[in-house]
């Protein structure tokens, strides 16, 4: 590494709306330090840049990204805060004297506004000139330079800034005994934003903490640490958990913070990662400097890692059980050595949208002959049970079509949903299966749909909750194929199953989405039945696919069950909680969203009833799908 040069002690960074606080930039911008600020509602001349829509941690990031890497320290102080020094030195002169001591991270006493079990406690607060707090708010940090690169780029994986300040503070835990809390200044939030995230909706704030821990927590080394403040484990998901921990002990053993010399240089792995699997995707660019771990994903990045995903992935790569983009993104990463580290989900992205990629699922997938042969050069259209198109007359469209494809067998009104069902497509489970076998006992031979169609390789447990489950082939034998229907699935010769490969290239996640200030949508770690059917039908050579029926569970806004089916399908299929059937708990229709755009839309052979095709090009679903992209998975494995 070359020489640093270091031209002043420190720089002050903050978030305003419109312009900086008048009184922070009379403390802060002297001969010792430099100002910088970055706003939100407004543009400002003087600011580094205008950021809006944008999050509190998302600003954070940008300051980051465009101050000069040249001080000593970094100062991160939201701009509603206010200063009471106890003594006489003003705050820029009370900070300078503090960093004499060469603290890892420097903050201040918490006054009585801010949420703190030290704010009240006056006894504590005389008692010594510094102590070690751990997980202070994160609204007042001063950041060592060697340090800046293991804080920052916030995580803002989950979108709600409490957790990107959680997160900060966990990442303190290998420093703490440097991180100095000075008793010399107190600070107190001067406006606080009621309609935050984190103010107007706690709980869901809390639900997103607890996400980040537990994504975060196989990482945390110090399990001993953890079983000995929770040993039950019934609280490991608890974000606040490691909280508690952590200040018991500094309590107990009354930690006092340690001095260190100038030229500290608190970035030592050795340390760092007796604490963190550095392996982790949390931190798989912090050995990269700061500048590179801000990288983009540019045309000249993404041809590199097309190249090597062109090399190294193949459609049978993706048809295992357990989540292969661990190892392929793990190989990539091994072969960009003059990028930044990509995470999976950049690369399940860059895979869905590359041009002309033989491996996707519908340029693969196996399925019956005889559908094949069927569907050839054969306009098709698919009927699910969306209640859109009540009242719109579509009925003979519909029926207009070489074949008809209806999901499950309910027709609300042909006048609106079309007559004809020349194939079914079902999931085959306890619920769906059986409905399929009543209408086909209940119509004459002739008159029965030529095909079911079931991607799907399981469909249902032996019992509820058994986890063991019987396959859909085992289900159609058993009450289906006496009916002289044929099953068509996709499923390779070595009985290896093609979903599975669909599975990881929509890659599903289970999450809680809050759609708006009312509607809070459970997403389950999976997809549609009927969603993988398109897929399934494009895998043949028809000449087109009409999708009518289809909104994604009206794009996952969901109050009662009429969001998300017409009445027919309710009053055959039942209401909400029945076992394996219609559920408030939605498989995740943000995946299919953005796996829709990226891959069936570039198929000129797909065409989506325009009613709903403008409303997935929307701004709110371009930036649902954002947010989406960044949250991690969980579930490792399919069926």
């Amino acid at each position: 590494m070359g020489e640093r040069i270091v031209r002043k002690r420190l720089c002050v960074l903050q978030v305003t709306p419109e312009k900086p606080n008048p009184k922070h930039k009379e403390y802060f911008n002297t001969k010792d330090c430099d100002f910088y600020f970055v706003t939100h509602d407004s543009p400002h001349h003087d600011a580094l840049k205008f950021c809006p829509n944008t999050k509190w941690a998302e600003t954070r990031n940008i300051l980051v990204e465009l101050v000069p890497k040249n001080y000593d320290y970094y100062a991160f102080i939201d701009h509603d805060y206010i200063f009471k020094t106890r003594g006489e030195l003003s705050p820029m002169d009370q900070m300078l004297e503090d960093l004499e001591h060469n603290p890892a991270v420097l903050t201040y006493y918490p006054g009585k506004t801010l949420k703190s079990e030290y704010a009240t406690d006056e006894v504590f607060l005389n008692s010594r000139d510094y102590s070690c707090i751990p997980f202070t708010h994160a609204g007042f940090k001063i950041v060592h330079h060697s340090l800046l690169r293991w804080f920052y780029p916030l995580h803002t994986k989950f979108s709600v800034d409490i957790d990107s300040c959680h997160l900060f503070n966990i990442l303190e835990i290998p420093f703490i005994k440097h991180v100095f809390v000075s008793h010399k200044m107190i600070y107190d939030n001067g406006i606080s934003d009621e309609n935050a995230t984190y103010n107007s909706k706690s709980g869901y704030s809390k639900y997103k903490m607890d996400e980040l821990w537990k994504w975060i927590r196989p990482s945390f080394k110090k399990q001993g640490i953890l079983k000995a403040g929770d040993p039950n484990g019934q609280r490991k998901d608890d974000s606040l958990v490691i909280k508690e921990i952590f200040v018991k002990i500094i309590k107990t053993k009354d930690v006092r913070p340690s001095p260190s010399p100038r030229d500290v240089d608190y970035f030592c792995l050795d340390k760092i990662q007796s604490v963190f699997d550095l392996e982790h995707e949390c931190f798989i660019n912090k050995k990269r400097d700061i500048e590179t771990q801000f990288e983009k994903i540019n045309d000249t990045f993404r041809n590199k890692v097309e190249k090597i995903i062109r090399k190294e992935v193949t459609y049978k790569t993706l048809m295992v059980k357990k989540n292969p983009w661990v190892k392929i993104v793990k190989s990539i990463n091994n072969q960009l050595e003059e990028h930044r580290d990509i995470t999976i989900d950049e690369c399940v992205e860059i895979y869905q949208k590359m041009k002309h990629n033989k491996n996707l699922f519908i340029h693969n997938a196996k399925t019956s002959p005889e559908l094949i042969e069927y569907l050839r050069d054969k306009r098709v259209a698919i009927v699910g049970p969306a209640p859109y198109l009540t009242g719109l007359g579509k009925g003979k469209i519909i029926d207009n079509y070489d074949v008809v494809v209806r999901v499950q067998t309910e027709i609300a009104d042909p006048k609106d949903y079309g007559s004809r069902t020349d194939i079914v497509q079902s999931c085959l489970n306890s619920n769906y299966g059986p409905k399929v076998a009543s209408y086909l006992s209940n119509t004459l031979p002739n008159d029965r749909p030529k095909f079911i169609i079931c991607h799907d390789s399981v469909a249902r447990e032996t019992y509820p909750g058994s986890k063991k489950w019987l396959s859909t082939i085992v289900e159609y034998n058993n009450y289906l194929k006496k009916y002289g229907v044929p099953l068509a699935q996709c499923r390779q010769d070595d009985e290896t199953w093609d979903r599975w490969a669909l599975y990881w290239e929509i890659y599903p996640k289970a999450h809680i989405e809050l759609v708006d200030d009312s509607v809070y949508t459970y997403y389950s770690e999976n997809f549609n039945s009927g969603y993988g059917s398109l897929n399934h039908l494009l895998s043949c050579p028809l000449k087109e696919l009409g999708v009518f029926g289809f909104t994604f569970y009206n794009f996952g806004v969901v109050r009662n069950m009429k969001d998300k089916y017409n009445s027919e399908y309710i009053k055959s299929l039942g209401s909400d909680g029945t076992y394996l059937g219609p559920d408030k708990v939605l498989h995740d229709q943000i995946s299919q969203i953005m796996h829709c755009k990226n891959v069936l839309e570039k198929d000129p052979r797909f065409v989506l009833d325009p009613d709903i095709r403008s409303q997935m090009y929307t701004k709110s679903i371009t930036e649902r799908i954002e947010k989406f992209k960044k949250l991690p998975k969980f579930k490792q494995e399919t069926e």
